[in-house]
């Protein structure tokens, strides 16, 4: 099968060859990797220039386009160049193995079904009585596993069979909840998501999550450098709820539960509460309003020192 990779970046080059070096060193590696850098920095070309032996190639986004915007490029091209198979990479989420590639094409080779539109390490299902992520116990973590998203970060690969009838990711989510639209609309026109459940718990336990629960806290877990992230979440949500699965239920769910997180929000102080308040709101707001793309600009992941 032909075999295919690209790999989202921003301002990071460090941590991109980092992730480039073990994704080569892989058993089973790609014959292509695209790398899409939305930030446009000299120094990440020149990272992606160094690994042009082994068919690196850069694509310069122009603009900050979001991971999503990214993401739908990147499939477009790699199933127009004629990859069967297309393995999805954030630029800081390296392979755990030097055999994970192998063993997830192995898992869709084994399977021998055509409804199969990708694969990963991790996944969860979704309830949508409630419209959120259910988590699989770790004692029901063996065999193929069918479920409902797999993350971008995730190790996931997918069939170019299954992005040609379903389309690629919607760009303009921008960044936030477009892996769930995504793998959501895949399941919804037929197509099976697969994980490995042993391999799935060996993730789980070396990130030291095998026997725990998700904690909720009611107040947002967010600081002043993220808290744009909760705002395009619950913009996206409830547009991608309202829109694309007519669930209006859910999105009004969604909706009071950003009122929730406002209130709650003022227990880490006014200037938080404030802060945090006005992006919840504005986030319910263009939800409803279907105002999409980059809306409000995004701060650094990671803050580097010259």
């Amino acid at each position: 099968m032909s075999f295919g990779a690209f790999v989202m970046t921003f301002n990071r080059p460090a941590i991109l060859q980092n992730t480039l070096s073990f994704i080569l060193s892989q058993s089973t590696p790609p014959s292509k990797i695209l790398v899409v850098d939305n930030g446009s920095d000299k120094e990440t070309q020149e990272v992606v220039n160094s690994f042009s032996a082994h068919n690196v190639v850069y694509h310069d986004m122009g603009d900050n386009v979001g991971p999503a915007g990214a993401t739908a490029y990147a499939l477009a091209r790699l199933v127009d160049e004629g990859y069967e198979w297309i393995y999805w990479v954030d630029d800081d989420d390296p392979p755990l193995t030097s055999t994970t590639l192998e063993r997830l094409l192995d898992l869709v080779s084994s399977e021998k079904d055509e409804k199969i539109g990708g694969t990963g390490a991790v996944g969860s299902r979704f309830d949508w009585s409630i419209g959120e992520m259910k988590r699989i116990p770790s004692n029901a973590l063996h065999g193929t596993l069918d479920v409902d998203i797999i993350g971008g970060n995730q190790q996931l690969i997918l069939s170019s069979k299954m992005i040609k009838e379903v389309g690629v990711a919607n760009p303009n989510l921008f960044f936030g909840l477009y892996e769930p639209e995504y793998c959501l609309r895949i399941r919804r026109s037929g197509f099976r998501l697969i994980v490995d459940g042993e391999f799935m718990l060996q993730h789980r336990t070396v990130a030291g999550r095998e026997n725990s629960t998700p904690k909720r806290s009611l107040i947002p877990p967010y600081n002043f450098n993220n808290m744009w992230q909760r705002y395009y979440r619950t913009r996206n949500y409830i547009h991608m709820m309202r829109r694309t699965f007519h669930r209006p239920d859910l999105a009004r769910r969604e909706a009071l539960k950003a009122m929730a997180r406002t209130v709650t929000a003022w227990g880490k102080g006014p200037r938080y509460g404030l802060e945090f308040g006005q992006l919840q709101l504005q986030g319910v707001v263009d939800g409803y309003q279907d105002r999409m793309g980059r809306t409000i600009s995004p701060r650094p992941k990671y803050q580097f020192k010259n």
